[in-house]
């Protein structure tokens, strides 16, 4: 049952485990394994213990961040947010130095390493779903912060992001890729995010930084189809992004239920903006102008110039959005 045997399970040697008896045993013989793993604890305790990878990565919290974050809109937990939020503070003071670059790594009080392209790619990102949570200009301000560093050590003459800065001593090479790996590629992530910061903000810039990274590695599509998914996502919300503009009073029931209705749906290049009554939007946005109706919240469907007609009950809003392609 155990798998002890002269030959043994792994390498000549016998590692004692449950894989055939998964099941518990009758009380007499759980108290006897008791008994022996603390006996083979005791003797493991005479070794070097191994290593912990307790290392805290700017690129994979960016992915935990925007991940948590959107779990926590979609799933209304607000503590999921915040946490998220938290975790997104503490980058930006402890991994941060005193020039605005990032560091990659920081264990035990220290950041270490200088920062990649995917450190900021995924940040940048992590910092779009927490406006989309709550809108705080100065989320917006880091990504160009962070964006402008970008171009300034990481950019190429021909458009796209090396993996490394150019003031990184001691590199024969820099690589430049937009193939996704074991996580999503930088420069294709940068696609979709400037993508929606051109959709948040109207300013053409963002969009042809957009365009740029796509034009570099367009060429790569018929040899490295698969590995590219990333780009292909973006460059698609780049051509058709669905802007849904939702007017009325934070935190409102009838805010909050056509809110529900979008993170009730599936749509992969939503763009999400709330607007209180009497703000204004820029006169160029289609919804330029549009307000509540006859007192209550209202949600516009806006693709390119033009808006859908108000949707003010949740549930005409959700059927809209399932028929989106």
């Amino acid at each position: 049952v155990y798998d002890v045997s002269a030959e043994g399970n792994w390498e000549g040697r016998t590692i004692l485990n449950r894989l055939k008896a998964k099941a518990p045993l009758d009380g007499e013989a759980e108290r006897q394994l008791k008994d022996c793993r603390a006996l083979l604890l005791e003797a493991r305790e005479e070794r070097v213990r191994p290593l912990l990878d307790d290392k805290v990565l700017a690129d994979w919290n960016g992915l935990m961040i925007a991940a948590l974050a959107a779990a926590g809109l979609a799933f209304a937990h607000p503590e999921w947010v915040a946490r998220a939020r938290t975790a997104f503070d503490f980058i930006c003071k402890e991994m941060t130095g005193e020039d605005g670059r990032l560091f990659h790594s920081w264990r035990m009080g220290r950041a270490r390493h200088p920062a990649t392209l995917d450190d900021y790619a995924h940040l940048c990102r992590a910092a779009l779903v927490l406006y989309e949570a709550k809108p705080e200009r100065a989320l917006l301000a880091k990504i160009e912060e962070w964006t402008e560093i970008l171009d300034r050590h990481y950019g190429a003459p021909d458009g796209g992001y090396y993996f490394s800065a150019a003031d990184l001593p001691g590199l024969l090479a820099r690589n430049r890729s937009a193939a996704d790996a074991a996580t999503p590629a930088g420069n294709a992530t940068l696609v979709g995010v400037f993508a929606r910061m051109w959709v948040l903000s109207g300013q053409e810039r963002w969009r042809q930084r957009a365009e740029r990274i796509l034009k570099a590695f367009s060429g790569g599509l018929p040899r490295h189809f698969f590995s590219l998914a990333t780009l292909l996502n973006n460059a698609e919300l780049l051509l058709r992004p669905l802007e849904i503009v939702l007017l009325g009073e934070e935190g409102a029931g009838d805010l909050e239920a056509l809110r529900r209705a979008v993170y009730r749906s599936s749509s992969p290049n939503r763009v999400l903006r709330v607007v209180a009554p009497g703000a204004c939007l820029p006169p160029s946005h289609p919804a330029h102008g549009k307000g509540l109706i006859k007192g209550r919240a209202a949600a516009y469907l806006c693709e390119g110039p033009v808006c859908t007609l108000a949707h003010t009950d949740a549930e005409s809003l959700h059927e809209a959005l399932c028929r989106k392609p």
